[in-house]
């Protein structure tokens, strides 16, 4: 049977090399595959029970079915079967295991940021109910480390928007989903910087010195190690009335394919035989 597991590495860098997450915890390392005490035999014959009573609501059964899926990396039945599980045994020695690979299924579903947001949202669902209902189960460390790379890539999502709204001269819902990210996401400091970016972009954009020249201060004062740091720097003194050489005027060029904000929350996962 496939076993995931979280690799455990020092940092890994989400969405942009500014962010670094320190994974810690290993799914796999030290802890018992979920069929422990489970004769898998048994649970194989009893797939083709002709007694469809026990094969739709058998725990074992059930279970069996979700590890086939996901092993198949067939992730949306699996999550079928994973929800069937919990519907069915909320009260069962498996069922952090069951909430906790179904985040995974979910995971697992995510393309890049300009697609479906909805696996993220609900892994981000997921993460969160196995937090809350299954304190300190052997899941936890996983599934925190997880959380805070999705928590910031629905973020990066909302920005993506922002800046989409941006570069087509929508100025107004650009603003809207900006400040969204501002306020809804003040633990994703990837996506903050970008936001408070493109906020101070758009303000200027629009004539609004006072605004710009506010969000333009934040990331210069707060985000140093920002990629954009210096044309904030730049943008800043001429707002605030300095003139600066011609070549030294600030770009709004943004270098990161949205693709590369997936594939750093799908390097924390690997599968092994």
């Amino acid at each position: 049977m496939m076993t995931f597991y979280i690799t455990r590495f020092g940092t890994a860098v989400l969405v942009c090399t500014a962010v670094l997450f320190l994974i810690s915890g290993c799914a796999g390392s030290g802890q018992k595959n979920v069929g422990d005490g489970i004769d898998h035999a048994a649970v194989d014959e009893a797939v083709f029970d002709p007694d469809l009573t026990r094969v739709a609501y058998d725990p074992t059964i059930i279970m069996k079915r979700a590890e086939g899926f996901f092993e198949r990396k067939e992730f949306a039945e699996a999550v079928v079967e994973y929800e069937h599980f919990l519907d069915l045994h909320k009260v069962h020695r498996l069922t952090p295991y069951a909430l906790y690979k179904m985040s995974l299924s979910y995971v697992n579903q995510i393309q890049t940021v300009d697609r479906d947001p909805e696996p993220v949202i609900k892994a981000r669902k997921s993460l969160e109910k196995l937090l809350a209902d299954f304190p300190g189960s052997r899941y936890e460390s996983d599934a925190r480390a997880i959380h805070k790379a999705v928590y910031e890539l629905m973020a990066q999502q909302e920005v993506y928007v922002g800046r989409f709204y941006y570069r087509k001269g929508g100025y107004l819902a650009s603003l809207h989903r900006l400040e969204e990210v501002v306020r809804k996401y003040p633990d994703a400091p990837d996506a903050m910087a970008k936001a408070l970016y493109y906020l101070a972009l758009t303000y200027r954009k629009i004539d609004d010195r006072d605004l710009a020249i506010e969000y333009t201060q934040k990331i210069v004062e707060e985000y140093p190690t920002f990629k954009h740091h210096e044309e904030m720097r730049l943008m800043l003194a001429e707002l605030q009335g300095e003139v600066l050489p011609p070549q030294q005027q600030p770009t709004t060029t943004y270098a990161k394919r949205s693709k590369d904000w997936v594939e750093s929350l799908r390097s924390m996962l690997m599968f092994t035989r």
